[in-house]
């Protein structure tokens, strides 16, 4: 039996995969000044936060109107505070 790490998927420890920050549940967000510069078609869109994305800095969103959601990098989007 070979006792080298083997790399790949699932090659990662449970701890390595249950550290991810994990998301409260949905919440509203708008398109920061800094996500409009870089994707001007998505600005001043509001959406909800759906989940993770599939790397630790994204997060699916789903913008209001849109049929499928949005994977975004997390200084592209801002909460939106409740009123």
């Amino acid at each position: 039996m070979n006792s080298e790490k083997t790399l790949g998927p699932d090659s990662r420890s449970e701890n390595e995969l249950l550290d991810r920050p994990t998301l409260p549940g949905r919440i509203r967000i708008r398109m920061s000044a800094l996500g409009a510069m870089r994707c001007p078609n998505l600005a001043g869109r509001e959406g909800v936060i759906i989940g993770t994305g599939r790397y630790r800095s994204t997060s699916r969103v789903m913008f209001d109107g849109f049929k499928s959601a949005t994977s975004l990098h997390s200084t592209y989007i801002e909460a939106i505070d409740a009123e």
